[in-house]
Formats: structure tokens, C-alpha cells, sequence
């Protein structure tokens, strides 16, 4: 395991622009929401990393609590797809695909303005999928024949 394998984040509650129900007057305003809250989201994870140098893991788990703004219902997938920008984010900041992520989420308590707690706990690194791997990669192979001389 590398020397950090658990970071927590704090993030502002996602934009609404950035809504998968919802749909803003025009595409702009959407990319310039993502663009800010993938750029929030790295600069945050690579604070909390402490190191502008990559980690090297392989697959993480994060988990997404959810503290909305009111006591209203809040709908969970729509919610997580808000923070798909603020996933990306946090990815690119540890240098891999958000697609080796294991998610899940919960809601806690409202609270003023909204916000979301993250908690990306490594899984594997690099070198221990490399190694879990490795015999898969050369099973089967043979020693290439030698010509007699």
C-alpha cells in the first residue's frame, strides 16, 4: 500500500447546470459548471494528497455523502450524476480511470449552502494489479524453439 491510502474531501454542493434531470438555457453555462468543478475537485485531491506526484493506484472505492442544502428529497442517482464532473476531477488528480472507481453513497443531515463529503480509499495499486495479472499474461506461451546446429 502506498504511504496514503485513504484521502477524505469536502466539496461544494454541484451546480445545477450540472443536473442530469436538469437543463441549463445553453451549453455554454453547462461547460463552463463542469469545467469549474472538475478544476475544484483536482485542485482539492491533490491538496489532500499533499503531493503534486500521482499515486498509483489501480482501482479505489469512493464514497459520496450527500448533505443537501434543505430537508427536501433528493433524488441518488440524480444527485451522484451531478458529481460526475467533481469524479472526473478527483481521477485525473490520481491518475487514473474514474472508470476503476467502486461507488456508493449515502445522505446525511442538511446543512447551509449543501455539500458533499468524499472518501476515495485505495483498493489496489499498479503493481499489485501488474502482479495479480502477470501469470495470466504469459500462460500459455512457450519458449520460442531452437534450431539445430
Amino acid at each position: 500500500m502506498s504511504p496514503t491510502s485513504e484521502i477524505r474531501l469536502s466539496l461544494p454542493w454541484p451546480d445545477r447546470a450540472l443536473s442530469p434531470n436538469g437543463r441549463p438555457s445553453h451549453w455554454g453555462v453547462e461547460h463552463r459548471a463542469k469545467a469549474k468543478a472538475f478544476a475544484l475537485a483536482h485542485r482539492t485531491t491533490l491538496a489532500a494528497l499533499g503531493t503534486s506526484r500521482k499515486p498509483g493506484w489501480a482501482a479505489a472505492a469512493i464514497h459520496w455523502e450527500f448533505h443537501p442544502k434543505t430537508a427536501n428529497k433528493v433524488d441518488d442517482d440524480n444527485a451522484e450524476g451531478s458529481c460526475k464532473a467533481y469524479r472526473d476531477g478527483i481521477a485525473d488528480a490520481l491518475g487514473m480511470d474514474d472508470a476503476n472507481f467502486i461507488a456508493t453513497r449515502s445522505f446525511g443531515e442538511p446543512v447551509k449552502g449543501g455539500c458533499v463529503h468524499v472518501t476515495i480509499s485505495q483498493i489496489e495499486t499498479e503493481a499489485e494489479r501488474f502482479a495479480r495479472m502477470e501469470p495470466a499474461l504469459f500462460a500459455g506461451m512457450r519458449a520460442p524453439k531452437r534450431s539445430a546446429e
